[in-house]
């Protein structure tokens, strides 16, 4: 049986003709928008050279979200709602059954990013050509437990950018319970709270 040798993937900055790549005052295409929050926030993204206008503005408006949350904004993540599916699907690592529901993930990522704090860093990021599918690796602390935790957030969007489909694997598993332990201090309260506003209309 004859196996086709992959591509080399390179990243996004080498993959776009010279004169896309060029520095740029204002990002006009999908692909520049990309390219530039690359060089702007120094990252590793791979792919997305096709990426839609949709699917850019998602991925531009989740590091700025991220970003401003690891220097401390607590409502920077709430600024994502509009990027996420209503019926939204979860799957986190320290869970067996998904999460469903926007503002479900909205406040789960709220949470994650009060027990990583500081810490969360991305690496290396990788982008189906249409920008619609993410695998975005990453590292954090544990809520200062001396633990740290590797992992990778795939993500993947509908045709209108929205974020419908989240799952994390993360590992160690002494870190993986731990950020179960953290998360249970945080999450049931504010997710009943979250429930009765839903149920009296308010959310």
């Amino acid at each position: 049986m004859m196996l086709r040798r992959a591509a080399t993937l390179r990243p996004l900055a080498s993959a776009l003709p010279r004169a896309v790549a060029a520095p740029l005052c204002t990002a006009h295409t999908p692909s520049q928008r990309l390219l530039q929050l690359a060089r702007d926030a120094d990252l590793q993204i791979y792919g997305g050279a096709a990426a839609t206008a949709p699917a850019a503005a998602a991925f531009v408006a989740w590091h700025d979200a991220i970003s401003a949350g690891t220097r401390g904004d607590a409502s920077a993540i709430e600024r994502l709602r509009p990027h996420v599916h209503e019926r939204c699907i979860f799957r986190p690592p320290t869970y067996f059954t998904p999460w469903e529901g926007g503002d479900e993930l909205v406040l789960l990522l709220s949470c994650v990013g009060e027990v990583f704090g500081s810490s969360f860093a991305y690496g290396r990021q990788w982008l189906s050509e249409d920008g619609r599918q993410w695998a975005l690796e990453f590292r954090a602390d544990v809520a200062g437990s001396g633990k740290a935790i590797d992992g990778i957030d795939l993500v993947a969007l509908d045709a209108d950018g929205k974020i419908v489909d989240f799952t994390v694997l993360a590992r160690p598993p002494n870190a993986v319970e731990e950020l179960k332990r953290q998360m249970l201090r945080r999450v049931p309260v504010k997710m009943a709270a979250l429930k009765a506003k839903q149920a009296l209309g308010f959310a």
